[in-house]
């Protein structure tokens, strides 16, 4: 009955199966293997009563598996059966409807005479309980224990939450075994945005991380878990504040009592408060209490900035920082265009938490979305026709994603460097911009960075209002002014931002398209996910990596051309060792083909090293498969200002080296320029490495 439930689990987590064409598999194929069953049957026991054995025991036991095995689906029949199975194993975690203030008037057919009247239905929204699901994750195997040794491993840098002033500061998170939750609160048009039901069945999701689990599993969507879901015209009804309530009660129980774990490795109590609440600005403003209005006098939920100010300001204003003491000032004051504070969050109620420590900001809205997309201007030829290479090539910028706007930002310099004089100031602000999103997108960040940083910002937002006097910097370009502060609170920004979790929106938009199923829309939305996340506890795919190995053929390590070149990087291995040699492999959610450039290392002068991947070996030892790539080591040749790129020639040289030991994960490319007489290839970084 498990492997049974483990199908229709399957079945149900496709967004794309509606519960009816999955009732019409069970029903179907329960027929299908019940003839089959029932006529290996027959021949059977007829086989067996020719050589007079039908009556022994033993036959009367396979009488028996043969009738069961022709109902495969007994006990699982219907969607109320299968429910209740997920849900007594502990893997489904059901949606509780919460009720709303007051109630709204829908229309309502009479099947039989057809005419329409209005019904009062009481609004509501769903929510997920977190103590079980909460219970459930950390008794997964090795799961509380990846996540203590992340969040007390000692690091030189800022690589995480853990590493900034915030929470080595916190009286709950420096002391008691806890684990920090990271919210993320977004709305979501679920249908066709150019459609008549556009706004009408627009929902409201709230996600949480675990921000304790080590960033590569932090990568992995289904590390983002579903805490609510409701709709926007219900939030603008009753404020935010009503779908929160119930959310902050639960969250008051884990700061207080916390959860027992019971797991190998830890046996005890885990407590556990929200670290930040992350999203786009509208989005922070809005549940955090502040003016959603960016064209007010105070548009910063960071510090109590004029807009006549903000229009013209290159440095952070730290006399102007909100905290406690001015955010009570400011509730007294209730006036929202002096003060910029529109309303008290119930988030305030929380022990461990206040809105004015939430510094967290978003860079994929205020930078690819914001500054970059502000400042770039594009050239259409040069754009369609540069070449993408491997790495970037699945985000080429014709429509401007997010995405796209990196991936264009990054790569612009080397499409049209050579058309820009290089003592052009527009070229400067760019490459400023450039400076900065170096560090603000960096996976690890040092406190001398952050200060560098400060300094790179200035500069660029002071020369924006040198070369364009006729306008202003923008909010966003202020909210870039706190990036450094943030960093050093909370560490690397790009933990931070709001792009893994609108990823997280794909899904749910994927079930709208295929269910059209909008009676009760917010249930269906938190069902559907329940599902999703019952059928990853089954399998055990939940917080784990699978790596994925293409086609491919097998030699012997000895036929491997070029084998006494990397003869260094596969010490220990005999001649006739089996290898099987893939077109690709996926690890951690990351390809790697041969073609792609990756970044091994820094040399002693600090200057970064590149390979070229030839070949993928795979390797089998002690029943796991061990991944190298044989690489050919290219020469850096030094960083190129103007292009904002590093030149780099290849060599002879081959290296075979671990998957795991690279410097950096991120593929890269490596391309030509288009200035004249120039054949030195180069390679952007999108970040810095520290």
């Amino acid at each position: 009955q498990d492997r049974v439930a483990l199908f229709l689990a399957h079945l149900r987590f496709r967004s794309s199966q509606t519960f009816t064409n999955i009732n019409y598999v069970v029903k179907h194929t329960s027929s299908l293997i019940g003839d089959i069953v029932n006529r290996l049957k027959t021949k059977t026991m007829s086989l067996f009563s020719q050589l007079g054995h039908d009556q022994s025991p033993q036959v009367e036991e396979l009488r028996q598996e043969f009738s069961d095995a022709a109902e495969p689906f007994k006990g699982l029949e219907t969607d109320y059966k299968q429910i209740k199975y997920f849900t007594n194993s502990g893997n489904f975690i059901q949606p509780v409807e919460e009720v709303l203030p007051s109630i709204s008037y829908v229309q309502q057919r009479d099947s039989v005479t057809g005419s329409v009247r209005q019904v009062a239905v009481a609004d509501t929204y769903q929510r997920i309980p977190l103590k079980p699901l909460l219970v459930k994750i950390l008794e997964l195997p090795a799961i509380l224990q990846a996540m203590m040794e992340w969040q007390r491993k000692k690091r030189d840098f800022l690589q995480d939450v853990f590493d900034g002033e915030f929470c080595k500061s916190h009286p709950l998170f420096s002391k008691e075994v806890s684990v920090p939750l990271l919210l993320y609160n977004d709305d979501c048009e679920t249908v066709n945005p150019l459609g008549s039901k556009t706004a009408v069945h627009k929902l409201g999701f709230i996600y949480f991380i675990l921000k304790s689990l080590p960033p590569d599993l932090l990568s992995n969507l289904q590390s983002h878990f579903l805490l609510a879901v409701y709709k926007s015209d219900d939030a603008k009804t009753y404020g935010i504040d009503a779908v929160l309530r119930p959310v902050v009660d639960e969250l008051k129980c884990l700061e207080n009592d916390g959860i027992t774990v019971n797991t190998r490795d830890f046996q005890g109590v885990v407590k556990f408060t929200v670290v930040q609440v992350v999203g786009d600005n509208l989005g922070l403003n809005a549940i955090l209490g502040y003016s959603e209005s960016f064209s007010g006098n105070h548009v910063c939920r960071l510090c109590r900035v004029h807009r006549d100010v903000l229009r013209a300001q290159t440095q952070e204003g730290l006399a102007l920082l909100r905290d406690a003491n001015t955010h009570r000032a400011d509730l007294e004051t209730d006036n929202p265009s002096k003060t910029g504070l529109k309303r008290d969050s119930v988030l305030n109620s929380l022990s461990f938490y206040h809105v004015t420590d939430n510094v967290a900001v978003d860079v994929m809205h205020d930078i690819l979305e914001g500054v970059g997309a502000y400042e770039v201007k594009l050239l259409n030829y040069r754009i369609t026709s540069f070449d993408y290479g491997f790495s970037d090539n699945i985000d080429s910028p014709l429509r401007q994603s997010a995405a796209q706007m990196w991936c264009l930002l990054h790569l612009l310099p080397l499409m049209i460097g050579d058309l820009i004089p290089t003592d052009s100031k527009e070229w400067e602000l760019l490459l400023l911009l450039l400076m900065s999103m170096e560090i603000i997108f960096s996976p690890s960040v040092t406190l001398a960075a952050t200060r560098y940083l400060s300094k790179i910002i200035e500069d660029h937002h002071s020369l924006f209002l040198e070369l364009y006097p006729h306008l202003h910097l923008r909010p966003k370009h202020h909210f870039m002014l706190h990036y450094p502060r943030v960093i050093q609170k909370l560490g690397p920004l790009i933990h931070l931002w709001s792009m893994r979790f609108e990823g997280k929106h794909g899904f749910f938009k994927r079930v709208s398209h295929d269910t059209c199923n909008f009676r009760n829309i917010c249930k269906t939305m938190a069902y559907r996910h329940q599902i999703m996340q019952c059928y990853s506890f089954m399998c055990g795919s939940l917080l784990s990596h699978n790596t994925e190995i293409g086609p491919g053929y097998t030699t012997f390590l000895a036929n491997l051309e070029g084998y006494k070149d990397i003869q260094s990087g596969l010490i220990g291995l005999p001649l006739f060792t089996e290898l099987y040699i893939p077109a690709r492999v996926t690890v951690k959610g990351t390809t790697y083909r041969s073609g792609i450039m990756v970044f091994l290392s820094y040399d002693k002068d600090g200057d970064p090293q590149f390979g070229l991947i030839k070949t993928i070996l795979v390797l089998e030892q002690m029943g796991r498969s061990r991944i190298k790539l044989v690489v050919q080591k290219w020469e850096t040749l030094g960083f190129e200002k103007h292009l904002f790129a590093y030149g780099v020639t290849p060599t002879k040289n081959l290296l075979a080296i671990d998957v795991e030991e690279l410097l950096d994960h991120h593929p890269l490319h490596a391309v030509k320029s288009y200035r004249e007489h120039d054949d030195t290839s180069y390679i952007s970084l999108r970040y810095i490495l520290f």
